[in-house]
């Protein structure tokens, strides 16, 4: 449910609806558990102060993004810990200077965008249709008001605004654009020769005062790293469900309880007539509208020509099949109470005046027990577990915070059993500890130095844990005689490499000296890629080797004057040694380019626009007052 609702926000409404509804909002007044003080202030941008709590959700959720964008597991060496955190901070303090900027220039978001933002939801739908008590049990499960909800997402919608019209002045020049479309398709003509330092050995270096001379001036190469084993409480939503037991008779009562859930919901054929708010006069108008009606005039001539609603004005008003809870309360009171084929006084909601008619009405019937069974057992059982779910991790949260120097009192209070996990570093782990995240939160200052318990930490799979070291093993310098074998092979690799370079410097220095590429290829015909033409975008034109690192360093020399060529060298992977040299540069001429220019200016639309928006926090941040405290995050 919860993640359903991640996967339908974008932009910046994600960042408000998964700071809002994820799990860890059950962290929800564990300041205030002592009174007194309020909270932690991790920034104040303008004098507005931003929490150490919301700091701490909105890295959780992008930690759970990256997971999720690198198949559950954040790779150690791009992210760590505190460079999410940070980077969780700096986009708080960006929204934080967006939102104000957009409350000085007025922006607003109407009444009908938030509520067609809410009911795009999937975790507020039942049977597909938006059901105002699921959207209210959702929100009374986080403890979120319905007002606070949708404040929030009107400012996301505020946001997003702001957001779209700064972008959208990022318009890339005509000109950039069809020089960024020639350099795209620029074809380089080269040759190339690859040394491969497998070919290369040099047994002579790996002596023993070589080994014992490595050995001890990479002493930190053979350091093992710190270990640490954990114990743990770990709530499983799919244990927890698996758990939960019901009876015949509690699915047979739950079914009477809430019948009308399972029943096929009364549908109303309505077309209406809309003036809007901000139209001048719309109360007289809209009156004036149902007198022609009352006169004889069609009601959906009338709709096509005056309606504000342009979506159903086209279609002579005609809303569809509407069932309740899928409009404005006050419309949804009127239009179920309207008979067929009576059209309604004026109706006024928060988008403006309706004339409304009821055309057609199917009635609710409700299905028998028999046919929605399975139906109402697995709501009642994803109830119980929810509900449970929520009890078992405040518990869990208040006492591992209360009690920081153990999980007992926790698992006392929620019966999930204290687990042990096998060693692990930092860098890698099996088991719980093949997370990244809760190796960080092992190795974290306050768990691994001060022995308390760690913050909850969520799993790609759902779940929570709350861990603390059990054992720690420090680290210690391997013995000579267990490493010897790996020094013989990292100096046997290092010399080959070398070796390598040494072959293609000599090659380098015969160019300079005057000698060609065909001269060198006659005389070693086999190890030559000649007079390649390799496109930027394509790769070589022919079906030759070219290593991308190669191909990259290929497009970043210099193009070649005055008929003479430009020679580099390239270290590649494994100790590899590349000669090259590029012959010429062949340039799209503009007229040739067009045919690649609308492709061309969508990308550079996209890297104008994050270049705008860049420009425009930076000039923000700029102009206000923002103070950081980075001691409050540790």
């Amino acid at each position: 449910m919860l993640q359903s609702i991640r996967d339908k926000a974008t932009g910046w409404l994600a960042y408000v609806i998964i700071g809002l509804i994820a799990i860890p909002f059950a962290l929800w007044g564990l300041g205030e558990y002592f009174g007194g003080a309020g909270p932690l202030v991790a920034a104040e941008v303008n004098g507005q102060e931003i929490t150490v709590r919301i700091v701490h959700q909105e890295t959780r959720a992008q930690r759970e993004q990256l997971a999720r964008m690198f198949g559950g597991e954040i790779p150690a060496d791009v992210f760590d810990e505190r460079a999410i955190r940070n980077a969780a901070l700096e986009a708080l303090i960006q929204r934080e200077l967006l939102r104000q900027a957009a409350e000085d220039a007025g922006f607003r978001a109407s009444g009908r965008g938030v509520i067609r933002e809410l009911r795009g939801i999937p975790a507020f739908l039942e049977d597909g249709r938006f059901s105002p008590e699921r959207y209210r049990t959702v929100l009374e499960a986080q403890r979120i008001s319905p007002g606070d909800f949708e404040r929030d997402m009107a400012q996301s919608i505020v946001l997003a605004q702001i957001q779209q019209a700064i972008e959208a002045s990022g318009d890339p020049p005509m000109d950039k654009a069809t020089e960024f479309a020639r350099l795209r398709n620029q074809i380089r003509v080269a040759s190339w020769r690859i040394f491969a330092a497998a070919d290369f050995d040099r047994p002579d270096v790996v002596g023993d005062d070589a080994i014992e001379a490595f050995y001890r001036d990479n002493p930190d190469r053979f350091t093992t790293a710190e270990r640490l084993q954990i114990a743990y409480l770990r709530l499983d939503p799919a244990d927890m469900e698996a758990r939960i037991d019901v009876t015949e008779e509690e699915v047979r009562e739950h079914f009477e309880v809430n019948a009308q859930r399972y029943a096929e919901p009364e549908l109303r054929r309505v077309r209406q007539i809309l003036i809007e708010h901000d139209t001048a006069d719309a109360e007289a108008r809209v009156r004036e509208l149902r007198g022609r009606i009352d006169a004889g005039e069609d009601f959906a001539e009338l709709a096509t020509e005056y309606s504000d609603d342009r979506l159903s004005a086209d279609r002579g008003g005609e809303l569809g099949q509407i069932a309740r809870g899928d409009l404005d309360q006050i419309l949804e009171t009127v239009i179920f109470s309207l008979p067929e084929g009576l059209i309604s006084q004026p109706v006024r909601t928060r988008l403006g005046w309706h004339l409304v008619e009821v055309t057609d009405i199917e009635s609710s019937r409700v299905q028998p027990f028999e046919e929605v069974r399975d139906e109402v057992e697995r709501d009642l059982r994803d109830r119980r577990a929810e509900q449970r779910q929520i009890q078992i991790l405040d518990d869990l949260l208040a006492q591992t915070f209360e009690n920081p120097d153990s999980l007992g009192p926790a698992s006392r209070a929620t019966g999930l059993e204290i687990r042990t996990s096998d060693w692990f570093t930092l860098e890698s782990g099996d088991g719980l500890a093949r997370f990244r995240p809760i190796r960080e939160a092992a190795f974290s200052t306050p768990v691994r130095r001060d022995g308390r318990n760690s913050e909850a930490v969520d799993l790609p799979d759902g779940s929570t844990v709350v861990l603390r070291v059990e054992e720690r093993q420090e680290p210690r310098v391997l013995p000579l005689d267990e490493v010897a074998d790996e020094i013989v092979e990292i100096l046997r690799r290092d010399a080959a490499a070398q070796a390598a370079r040494e072959q293609g410097e000599n090659v380098l220095d015969a160019l300079a000296n005057g000698r060609t590429v065909t001269e060198l290829a006659e005389e070693a015909p086999q190890t030559w890629v000649q007079s390649v033409s390799v496109n930027r975008a394509t790769g070589p034109e022919e079906d030759v080797e070219l290593p991308r690192a190669l191909m990259n360093h290929l497009f970043q020399m210099p193009a070649p004057r005055d008929d003479a060529v430009r020679k580099s060298g390239l270290r590649l992977a494994d100790g590899d040694y590349a000669v090259v040299v590029l012959e010429s540069v062949q340039m799209l001429e503009p007229s040739e380019a067009v045919a690649d220019l609308f492709r061309v200016i969508d990308d550079l639309q996209i890297a104008y626009s994050g270049a705008e928006m860049r420009a425009y926090l930076a000039w923000l941040e700029s102009q206000a007052k923002i103070r950081r405290y980075p001691q409050n995050l540790e």
